[in-house]
Parts: structure tokens; C-alpha cells; sequence
């Protein structure tokens, strides 16, 4: 027994780079996790679009009293719909209609349009705790023992939903972690697997060539990443009721560039790792990060300022973007190009250095 203990003791130990990873992967997620959910930092203010139709002393003071949680900004209408429903830079936008000071000195109540993209949840809820706020506040001024005077109406900019469930939310996200989980993992392990029992060396050998035989067991992982991908969502939407979006090809588009990434990020990690056994610290080190840097877990307007500066370069910041807009917003092909087109760039370069890194380790045609 002792003899046992000492040589596999002595095989851990002498693979340095998987124990490294081995230490080294708590620390990266643990330190991730941490940095987006308890930094202290509380960062910049949320903006506020404003149209201040009303131009009077009640919205005046309204916005002096937002100024003080948030960054209301002032401009027109389309300005401010452009914002929320186009650039998605704002949860929603306030306008204050035209004789709402008059009314509002005068004792009835007044309503305040909300401009709203309901696929901010997060944002959005802190714009309405603000506004119920600021009229708490702006009453205690004028008198403590008023009610309430402000009366809201949503007009939601992206979509025909007023509001979205957490289902909506969070099965995205999850079913893309758990292809992205399964798909790196099974295309880096497997080609390990395969020159470690004899075959891949066989395979590399025949006269289709390196790069076809790679691509043709590339093209295996891929398609199981979709059907694995597919399950999940039509799971999803028929269980919890979660929208696939108005457009079926603009789904599956999405859905195919998800995988195709995921596909050849399994490769890159099989080219770096020498060993099978560095392949399993260092793939879950990557769906990790990648996981909590994309906004796969939580909405990335609630992570640090260096989280979101950073999100954009990896690709499941693109893959949530266009999540997003087909679940969320109910948006259809056209709103594809953007995450679709940065997708499959970011496959094709991290395809050319997989192959690149498995050629140069594996074979020297």
C-alpha cells in the first residue's frame, strides 16, 4: 500500500504543469466570483435619460433629486429611445410630460412615462426604487403627511413584454455555460484521449491530411455542441416558458456560431495542454472565467468597472448579446449580424491557433 501511495504520488507530482493548474484554478474563479458580486467599488452612476417635456419647478427638482443616485441626462425624446431601444446604453428613459408642475402643486397626480428595456431587469428595477424615492422625498419636502403623487406608465421600446421572468434571464446563460462546459471539455479531452490509446497518430497519418482529419472530428464535437444546445432551449421554452425569439433561422444561427466557438476553444485548450491530465484544470479554468466575464451567470452591469471593460473580449459576452436581444427584446435576424459576425471571427482565429498548436505538437506534415 505504501509503495502504491508513494508512485502515484510521485506520477502527481511530476506532471508540474497540472498541478500548477491544479492550484491555480480556485484561485482564478474564487477570485472572479468575488470581484463581481463584493467589490466594494460601487462604481459609476447609472445614466438616465430624461425628457423634460414639462420644464417646470416639480421635474426640475425631480431631476436634482435623481442627480443624487444616479446621472440624469437631458435630451429629446428620440434622442432618449434611441439610447434605450438602438444602443441599449440605459434600463430606460424618464419624461416628464408637458404641465406636470402645474398639476402636481396643484394636488393631483401625476404620470411619468418610462421609456423601458425590460431585458436590463437589474437596471431597470433600480430606475423605478429610484423614482419611488425621489417622490418620497420631493413629498416629505413639500408635506410629510401627502401621498403619493406620481403615477407610472411603462412603454416598453424593445419587445411587447412590460416585463421579463427570471426564467428568461438565466436560461441563456446557464444552457450556453453547460455547452460551452461540455463541448471544450469533450474536444480536449477526446483528442487527448486518442493519441494517449494509439489512434490519432494512425489518423494523422492517412492521406486526407492533418487539417481535414482534425476538422472532420471538430465537425463530430460540433454537431453534438448543437444538439446538446438545442435540447436546452426547447427545455426551456416549453417547461419555463422561455421565448426562442420571432425568428427560427436567426436562432439557429446564433445557435451554430455559439458552438463553432466553443468547438475551436476545446482545440486551442487540447493544443496547449501536454497532458491529458492539464486538460481538466485548464478546461474548467476557461469555462469559469469565460462564464463570469461574459455575463453568463449575472447581468455585467452589476460587475466592476474592469470586468465590463474587459467582457468584450471574450466571446460569450457576444453569444449573451445576441441571446439577449432574440429572448429579451424579441428582435429577429437583423440584430444577428453584429453578435453573429464577431462570433465567427473569433472562431476562425482561435481555429487557426488550435491548429496551429496541434500541428506543431502532434505532427510534422
Amino acid at each position: 500500500m505504501v509503495a502504491v501511495f508513494l508512485k502515484d504520488l510521485r506520477i502527481i507530482f511530476r506532471d508540474r504543469w497540472a498541478l500548477l493548474f491544479f492550484i491555480l484554478v480556485p484561485i482564478v474563479v474564487i477570485s472572479i466570483i468575488a470581484s463581481a458580486l463584493f467589490d466594494s467599488d460601487e462604481g459609476p452612476k447609472l445614466t438616465i435619460p430624461i425628457v423634460n417635456e414639462d420644464q417646470g419647478p416639480v421635474a426640475n427638482a425631480f431631476i436634482k433629486l435623481l442627480d443624487k443616485h444616479a446621472d440624469p441626462v437631458e435630451m429629446t425624446r428620440e434622442q432618449a429611445e434611441y439610447m434605450v431601444r438602438d444602443q441599449n446604453r440605459a434600463p430606460a428613459a424618464i419624461v416628464f410630460p408637458e404641465g406636470m408642475s402645474k398639476g402636481y402643486l396643484q394636488g393631483r397626480t401625476s404620470n411619468i412615462t418610462l421609456l423601458t428595456d425590460p431585458a436590463q431587469a437589474v437596471d431597470l428595477q433600480t430606475v423605478k426604487v429610484l423614482l419611488l424615492l425621489m417622490d418620497k422625498e420631493a413629498a416629505a419636502l413639500a408635506d410629510p403627511l401627502e401621498e403619493e403623487r406620481l403615477s407610472l406608465k411603462e412603454q416598453n421600446l424593445t419587445g411587447n413584454q412590460i416585463s421579463v421572468t427570471s426564467f428568461e434571464q438565466n436560461v441563456p446563460g446557464f444552457s450556453i455555460m453547460f455547452v460551452l462546459l461540455a463541448v471544450v471539455f469533450a474536444t480536449a479531452m477526446g483528442l487527448h484521449d486518442e493519441r494517449d490509446w494509439g489512434t490519432l497518430p494512425r489518423l494523422l497519418v492517412a492521406p486526407a491530411g492533418f487539417t481535414w482529419m482534425l476538422l472532420g472530428k471538430l465537425g463530430a464535437r460540433f454537431v453534438m455542441g448543437v444538439l446538446q444546445m438545442l435540447v436546452l432551449f426547447v427545455w426551456g421554452h416549453f417547461v419555463f416558458s422561455v421565448s426562442l425569439g420571432s425568428s427560427v433561422l436567426a436562432f439557429l444561427l446564433l445557435t451554430f456560431a455559439v458552438v463553432f466557438v466553443c468547438v475551436a476553444l476545446g482545440l486551442v485548450v487540447a493544443g496547449i495542454a501536454r497532458t491529458r491530465e492539464q486538460t481538466q484544470p485548464m478546461s474548467l479554468a476557461v469555462v469559469m472565467a469565460f462564464s463570469a466575464l461574459g455575463g453568463l451567470w449575472w447581468p455585467q452591469s452589476i460587475t466592476p468597472d474592469w470586468m465590463r471593460e474587459i467582457s468584450p473580449l471574450v466571446f460569450t459576452t457576444w453569444a449573451m448579446r445576441g441571446m439577449n436581444d432574440l429572448v429579451l427584446r424579441d428582435r429577429g435576424l437583423s440584430a444577428m449580424v453584429e453578435p453573429v459576425t464577431a462570433l465567427l471571427l473569433y472562431g476562425l482565429v482561435l481555429l487557426a491557433i488550435g491548429i496551429r498548436l496541434f500541428r506543431t505538437r502532434h505532427s510534422a506534415r
